[in-house]
């Protein structure tokens, strides 16, 4: 008889917020031009909705918020969801970390997706970039080196400006991406309200257990960004693996319970008891994603996933700049 691994469609933040187990991602590939709602964002994040995504990730850097607001607004307006069934999540780009624009930079955000309020904000790094350029939209410098741009505030002090949103009632929950675990630690050493979340690259390939059991241990939730491993730039010296819809242990695994390669790999982190947010916008993949609540993997399947973690990126973590203070 086959094990039961329950996977729950919502999880309960330390800030008491559920938040849905799975989500649709929204980054873009191109330069921003807003379309008015007419843009393969809009219709991706519309097409979740009616087949019952509730979580929704987007970011200033990803360059789809506004895409992002006219289809959670045509979609309350059309009566499929209320404002409340939604959980949706932004960041603060890293060219606003110091302490007079964090504010400045979330109401540009709240702007753009034309919401009340946001469910949770997320820091997208941890090293903020000094002034360079007028242009808000204008993500990097016009370098190869990011050195000469790097902003010395404290995220530990951008943290607290970030927590006097939720003073404000504008956001219901706060967290970070992209930190480590001294870095967390920074923060958890002066919070005043939760850091609830932690979003990170998590797939097969990549399974940073150690931050993981980190978060578990002080229930912050982990939710994987780049959860199947597709898209991005390698950062690790080594030979790119194969994909993992291709992977033998993954297609036997899929296979087995009539599912597709990538609805095991959701399944496996579920398991894990990650959020996950895969990003398409591909109406037959959007549906296929969102399909991995009626099936469990075994103790041994579980055992064979984790067994292709190889530490490799396809987030540049080089451009993000981790260091310590």
């Amino acid at each position: 008889m086959q094990e039961k691994h329950s996977v729950d469609k919502f999880l309960t933040l330390s800030t008491g917020i559920r938040i849905p187990t799975i989500g649709i991602g929204t980054f873009v590939e191109n330069q921003y031009v807003s379309k008015g709602g007419h843009g393969e964002v809009a219709a991706a994040v519309r097409t979740g909705i009616d087949l019952g995504y509730r979580h929704i990730d987007t970011a200033w850097m990803y360059n789809s918020e506004a895409e992002v607001g006219c289809a959670v607004k045509d979609k309350i307006k059309d009566g499929t969801v209320t404002r409340q069934d939604l959980f949706i999540v932004t960041k603060l780009w890293r060219n606003f970390f110091s302490r007079d624009e964090v504010r400045n930079a979330f109401d540009r955000s709240l702007k753009e997706l034309d919401l009340d309020y946001i469910d949770l904000y997320l820091m997208h790094c941890t090293t903020g970039l000094r002034k360079f350029s007028n242009n808000p939209r204008q993500h990097y410098p016009d370098a190869e080196d990011y050195s000469p741009y790097f902003d010395e505030t404290d995220y530990v002090d951008t943290w607290k400006e970030m927590e006097k949103l939720v003073d404000a009632g504008l956001v219901k929950s706060i967290g970070v991406s992209n930190f480590n675990i001294e870095q967390l630690e920074r923060i958890l050493a002066i919070a005043r309200h939760p850091l609830a979340v932690v979003q990170i690259e998590l797939h097969p390939y990549l399974s940073q257990s150690d931050l993981l059991q980190f978060c578990k241990q002080r229930n912050i939730v982990v939710t994987a960004y780049s959860p199947l491993a597709w898209g991005g730039q390698p950062h690790v010296k080594t030979p790119k693996p194969v994909a993992l819809n291709e992977n033998p242990i993954i297609t036997r695994i899929a296979l087995k319970h009539k599912k597709t390669p990538f609805q095991v790999v959701l399944r496996y982190e579920l398991q894990l008891g990650v959020v996950v947010i895969p990003k398409s916008t591909n109406d037959k993949h959007i549906r296929e994603n969102f399909q991995v609540f009626d099936f469990n993997l075994s103790k041994e399947e579980m055992e064979e996933v984790a067994s292709l973690n190889i530490n490799y990126r396809l987030l540049d973590q080089h451009k993000y700049a981790i260091k310590s203070y």
